[in-house]
């Protein structure tokens, strides 16, 4: 079985058990991808699976997870399973509700990632293409804020975004968001003109990740920068960037099929020529096709030996 390779050299399993959303986000289109949804039974056997192989984190996804109503079984299953983390990576729309919010943690939930646009409530609804969106998590954040979970903010890097990302990361941080994972927009599977001009440029890409680093010293909290290759970045900002392959995380989407997180294009894959002779070319995902539709191949250069 094909899975099983991958299973025992992996950390995480990911979880997506369906693409329905309640958001319709800018360069975003799981939504779009289908009706087909991981029955339960399957979800549990992927699940058993993986504790077989010694994986011990799980990471439930989509999609909007909290859109099943299995979710607390899902995560009480886990917690029996002897999964020591127990994440869901949502929107925190649904979280706006104590009696929501309390049944996830009573089901046996460690661990968020929350969907991040920006701090300004219009921008942020405007990307979600959902007005009210910004108010909801908000209030999410709010009901989260005594618990003793660990809580990860999935910052969305556009075009938009980047400007007021000092002010962004400061409003998240003081609503109890301590670690920040700065995702790059993707356009990987759309030849729409105005998507890839939402694809920050080089230049100011990498301002705003310079800018992003002194603000995370001066308000205390971890970043990361997740689809920035290191030859895109001056040296002082290679501290940044974490590759796909360092997760050691293993897929299970909707229709059952199984695959490592840097297998997926949204990770990077387009090798150019000049990678061949980079130094960083062994664990380095390569730049996204989408990136080098928007801005060409120029900012990557590949690392020579010291």
């Amino acid at each position: 079985m094909k899975s099983l390779p991958l299973l025992r050299q992996a950390r995480w399993l990911e979880i997506a058990i369906d693409y329905r959303c309640n958001l319709r986000c800018i360069g975003c289109r799981a939504c779009l991808g289908g009706d087909e949804e991981l029955p339960l039974e399957r979800a549990l056997s992927w699940m058993r699976r993986a504790r077989a192989s010694g994986v011990d984190r799980l990471w439930i996804g989509g999609g909007e997870p909290t859109l099943r109503p299995e979710l607390p079984s899902l995560l009480r299953a886990a917690r029996t399973l002897g999964f020591r983390e127990r994440l869901v990576q949502t929107n925190g729309l649904r979280l706006a509700y104590v009696p929501y919010c309390q049944a996830l943690i009573d089901g046996g939930l460690t661990s968020l990632r929350l969907n991040l646009k920006s701090a300004d409530a219009n921008l942020h609804d405007e990307l979600c293409r959902t007005p009210g969106a910004h108010a909801l998590l908000d209030r999410a954040l709010a009901n989260l804020k005594e618990t003793a979970l660990s809580l990860t903010g999935d910052l969305l890097l556009t075009s938009r975004t980047l400007p007021g990302l000092p002010t962004t990361l400061r409003h998240y941080a003081a609503r109890g968001i301590r670690t920040f994972s700065l995702w790059l927009l993707s356009a990987h599977d759309t030849d729409d003109p105005s998507l890839l001009g939402e694809i920050p440029s080089p230049m100011a890409l990498v301002a705003a990740l310079r800018s992003a680093v002194n603000i995370a010293i001066e308000i205390s909290v971890s970043i990361e920068s997740l689809h920035t290759p290191w030859c895109m970045l001056p040296e002082d900002l290679h501290i940044l960037f974490r590759p796909a392959a360092e997760w050691g995380l293993v897929i299970i989407d909707p229709s059952d099929r199984s695959f490592s997180l840097e297998a997926s294009p949204m990770e990077g894959g387009a090798y150019l020529p000049s990678c061949a002779s980079c130094t960083r070319r062994p664990t380095c995902p390569g730049p996204r096709r989408d990136y080098l539709a928007a801005h060409g191949s120029e900012a990557f250069r590949p690392i020579s030996p010291e």
